[in-house]
């Protein structure tokens, strides 16, 4: 439908564009019986609104219905239909939506391929309910293990943020750019101070430019149509105020023509949480001024807009380009005349068999193997017993903004049905909590081990919530990960440790795998235990695709997307740190004998950033680096040495050996998947983009300075001059 925006603009009253700057909420009270509330909506929003979130109790097919009722009811209030909005970080935030891997695990995919079917999945899921609109993804950098959001970026890389978050962006609005993606959270919100949730952010104004930000570029560049900025405040600016951010950078710099939509709450934190404004009402004025376009999820403070405009503090100009912004994007999308749902379509769609399937593939993908000394894959010889140990064993954990599926499959059932097919058998205890002290359950689940010829013990953490959000609800969960529940230190939650620390002591092999959503710190657990696994939040079919991995039925081939440190201690520490953040002394002590840097230990990662290994040994040889017009060339040898076949994401890094400002020790700068059939070799060519290896100067100028450049892939390194 050929729309003349302007002269719909024309035809609006102050109200009805003013109605337009707000989504409507709180959406949980929009749902009576299951049905759109009508009542509520003409009563309480008598112009309309931006849009609504959808609710996430009801199922696809009461969606369906719930947005047709939405529709017929708004068209009565206001000639611009409303977006209908939903969370979708790894799925729909909806009752029987299909659950991929949480984002972190999708980060140590390494795959943008997977990831932009993966988004392609979400969409179509989403379109068939009649949801326009998703608040995702998530492209800060998780530079802070002890934040609970961690679970939610991608990693710490911002070029893997670049990578992982632009495919996510390509399939979910799709060639026909029909959806809009919204990205968050503007910016360098993922590296907050202490690691608590909300907390302010420093970067230097290199930094921003050279890590924290080209994530949000190329999901621009990629399609998304929306940004969200940060709770947080940068380098003590609040981000829903700040202009250089959300007006010079976004909108002067980069040309963004569309839409800006707070975080939920985050312009009325301004006044009474950051205390920057001297109430609600300044608080509006200032993230309007700044180009914030819509208050989500109700007007607490667009709702002075209008008296803010009689008395000359914001103009109609102003408001009449941001409610042109919005025309434009409903109108680019072809909202105007969006097909209603189809009871049919949906659930034809949401959750098909394809998708589960996808779920899996990206679950196996998403695992990462961190050490196994020959314990796996777990034998399946007739008559073998496993034991299956520790409180997650007994639960799907699929992560946070999801709702929590008592029907999904657990570890253990999914291992006991793998050991079924050899005839084995399967014998269990929960040995303890995910928090607490009781370590009663400890005698039951020693007595367990010792009677198995394998022991896998599965613990983590816990961060899903009946509403998904992470806080501010009525369901009192308990949560250990996740929005709002950030830690002062890594170890598993309770007495969990302890457990895997008894397992190892029957003199059983012992398997430990971490379901969390950061990484954890096991200690002398991690040096004990024979084989270790990251699963993260695997998802609705992470249960199967961990016992598939369990038995050899597929491989490993996920690496991690973010530092494992050996201490809490040692935070901030990440892969691109800087040369002088590595410590000078390079003597570092023991608890037995003092040295420098730390008196007491390495400064090194107990895992570092990228680091993954699988059944099949790959090895690297012969890496060379040449210099050519558009970068440098790599070559490398890959060799599977193993049986089995392997899928190995070659990571290239780069340090630039002197430069004006320091660069990191190094950086990731492009990486491949490579497919190896058991025993096979190739010779793989790979570019480094001259972007890549430039850096913001002190004149804030992008520059490749001529110099020596060291070239690192898989334990190899070779140099080239650039310039």
């Amino acid at each position: 439908m050929k729309i003349d925006l302007q002269k719909l603009l024309d035809s609006l009253t102050l109200d009805q564009k003013l109605a337009q700057l707000a989504a409507g909420g709180p959406y949980k009270e929009f749902v009576v019986d299951g049905k759109f509330n009508n009542d509520l909506c003409r009563s309480a929003y008598p112009n309309g609104f931006f849009g609504i979130m959808v609710p996430v109790g009801l199922t696809p097919e009461q969606i369906g219905e719930w947005v047709c009722e939405l529709y017929k009811c708004h068209a009565e209030l206001s000639p611009i239909p409303p977006l209908v909005m939903c969370e979708s970080l790894h799925g729909i935030l909806g009752k029987g939506a299909t659950m991929f891997p949480q984002s972190i695990g999708m980060g140590g995919t390494f795959d943008p391929d997977l990831m932009r079917r993966v988004g392609e999945a979400i969409g179509k899921e989403a379109r068939a309910m009649g949801i326009r609109l998703s608040l995702a993804p998530d492209l800060d950098l998780g530079r802070d293990p002890r934040w609970g959001r961690l679970e939610e970026t991608y990693g710490e890389s911002s070029y893997l943020v670049r990578k992982i978050g632009e495919a996510y962006v390509e399939g979910l609005v799709s060639e026909n750019r029909d959806y809009v993606a919204t990205i968050k959270h503007f910016a360098a919100h993922g590296h907050p101070v202490a690691g608590i949730n909300l907390a302010p952010t420093y970067a230097t104004p290199q930094e921003l430019q050279d890590k924290y930000l080209p994530p949000f570029k190329a999901a621009i560049d990629a399609g998304a149509m929306s940004v969200m900025p940060a709770y947080s405040a940068l380098n003590g600016i609040p981000c829903h105020g700040n202009k250089y951010l959300m007006d010079e950078i976004l909108r002067q710099n980069w040309g963004f023509d569309g839409v800006v939509i707070s975080d939920f709450g985050g312009i009325e934190m301004m006044n009474g949480f950051q205390r920057s404004t001297a109430s609600m009402k300044e608080s509006g004025r200032l993230a309007f001024s700044v180009g914030v376009d819509v208050e989500a999820p109700y007007p607490r403070t667009y709702k002075d807009l209008k008296a803010l405009v009689e008395e000359g503090n914001i103009s109609m100009e102003a408001i009449d380009k941001s409610v042109l912004r919005i025309l434009k994007l409903k109108a680019d999308i072809g909202l105007f005349d969006m097909a209603m749902p189809d009871i049919d379509n949906i659930r034809r769609t949401v959750r098909s068999d394809e998708h589960k399937a996808l779920a899996r593939e990206a679950a196996r993908k998403s695992m990462t193997l961190l050490k196994n000394n020959g314990m796996l894959p777990l034998k399946t010889e007739s008559g073998a017993k496993i034991a299956v140990i520790g409180p997650n064993a007994y639960v799907a954990q699929i992560g946070d903004y999801a709702i929590p599926q008592p029907e999904l499959k657990t570890p253990l059932e999914a291992i006991t049905e793998r050991v079924a097919k050899f005839g084995g058998t399967v014998v269990s205890a929960k040995g303890c909590n995910l928090y607490g002290t009781d370590t009663s359950g400890f005698a039951e689940a020693e007595e367990v081990a010792r009677s198995a010829d394998a022991v896998v013990c599965i613990i983590g953490g816990q961060s899903s919530r009946g509403a998904g959000i992470g806080w501010g609800t009525e369901d009192e969960t308990i949560l250990t990960c996740g929005e709002g529940c950030d830690v002062h230190e890594l170890i598993p939650g309770g007495p969990q440790l302890d457990l895997v620390r008894k397992m190892i002591a029957t003199g059983k092999p012992v398997t430990v795998v971490m379901v969390d959503g950061r990484p954890e710190t096991l200690f002398d657990a991690a040096e004990n235990c024979d084989a270790l696994i990251a699963a993260w939040y695997p998802g609705e079919e992470g249960s199967n695709a961990l016992a598939e991995l369990l038995f050899g039925d597929a491989n490993f081939s996920g690496k991690l997307p973010v530092t494992f440190p050996r201490h809490v201690g040692q935070i901030p520490i990440y892969h691109d740190r800087l040369p002088s953040e590595c410590g000078f002394y390079k003597s570092p002590g023991t608890p037995d004998k003092p040295g420098r840097d730390y008196v007491f230990g390495p400064t090194t990662p107990a895992f570092e950033f990228g680091y993954g290994i699988g059944y099949s040994e790959i090895n690297y040889k012969s890496l060379s680096a040449e210099r050519v017009v558009d970068g440098i060339k790599v070559s490398v040898a890959l060799e599977n040495i193993g049986e089995y076949a392997a899928d190995e994401s070659v990571l290239v890094f780069v340090r630039d050996e002197v430069a004006s400002i320091p660069q990191p020790i190094k950086k990731l700068v492009t990486f491949e998947k490579v497919s190896l059939g058991a025993a096979e070799s190739t010779e793989i060519e790979i570019l480094i983009p001259n972007d890549e290896l430039m850096f913001t100067g002190v004149d804030m100028v992008k520059c490749l300075e001529p110099g020596w450049f060291t070239v690192m892939v898989g334990g190899l390194e070779t140099r080239v001059y650039a310039e």
